[in-house]
């Protein structure tokens, strides 16, 4: 067994270690690009060169593919990232940092001109995705998605209740959060149900701003392992962060989902 197979990680830390693949990284941050437009980002290298970096990336697990006609999108897939994060960054060091970045941040809007913070568009579109390789087949995983959801999809902050959440399985069934005090918040509705395969969902996520949501959940399986992958696609009105906030969101979940199952 090699190294890339003993460690999945290694392969990560293999991947970032070049400078090109760090810069295609940081062109996918703003959303999904297609090959042409990442060529085009990277002047000095060939079509070739370029898609040999992606195609790293992709063994890496840090980039997904989808198609659309003959065009080829690249999306940033963070999950790995995540993974690296949560093995060597404690709660309390999470808090600091944490902390530390945000001041940052402040420091560095007050310094802008007031213009470069509001948006001219009030209707805005973000395409979030997401995916996890899980060592179960898809009807395990498929099961675990519906009746084990207050199980691996819920909130906690600091010393606060867990919110947990629960998913319907059924069409028009809702996806919801029991809320402390007794209440509810509808996260979604499932519009679509194909046992063992995928799930489509529309809502708000509870998002006081006007917008819609769409989630499709796909389940694929091969050789033992079910990757869950997720496509959140929202418009409306929606600050800078929020996409990635969704982003951190399916990933805190889906690794819970996937230590829930592999335990």
């Amino acid at each position: 067994m090699d190294d890339a197979q003993s460690n999945p990680l290694d392969q990560v830390w293999r991947a970032l270690a070049d400078p090109t693949r760090r810069d295609l990284l940081d062109q996918l941050r703003a959303g999904p690009k297609t090959t042409g437009q990442l060529v085009e980002a990277v002047p000095e290298l060939s079509r070739f060169g370029v898609m040999k970096h992606l195609g790293v990336l992709e063994d890496a697990g840090l980039l997904t593919v989808s198609r659309r006609g003959r065009q080829r999108f690249n999306h940033l897939n963070a999950v790995p990232l995540r993974q690296i994060y949560e093995r060597w960054v404690s709660k309390y060091e999470d808090t600091w940092a944490g902390s530390l970045i945000s001041l940052k941040r402040l420091a560095e809007q007050r310094e802008q001109p007031m213009s470069a913070k509001i948006s001219d568009q009030p209707a805005r579109i973000a395409i979030v995705k997401t995916q996890i390789d899980i060592r179960a087949s898809k009807a395990t995983v498929f099961d675990a998605w519906f009746e084990d959801t207050h199980s691996w999809f819920f909130e906690k902050e600091g010393d606060q209740e867990a919110r947990p959440t629960r998913c319907e399985r059924e069409l028009g069934g809702h996806f919801y959060m029991e809320l402390p005090d007794g209440g509810f918040n509808a996260l979604a509705q499932i519009t679509m149900i194909k046992p063992n395969k995928s799930i489509r969902m529309r809502g708000d996520c509870t998002m006081p701003s006007a917008m819609i949501i769409n989630m499709t959940i796909t389940f694929e399986e091969d050789n033992g392992v079910t990757t869950v992958k997720v496509d959140h696609r929202m418009s409306g009105e929606f600050e800078d962060d929020l996409p990635d906030g969704f982003e951190e969101g399916w990933q805190d979940g889906l690794q819970k989902l996937k230590k829930l199952i592999e335990s």
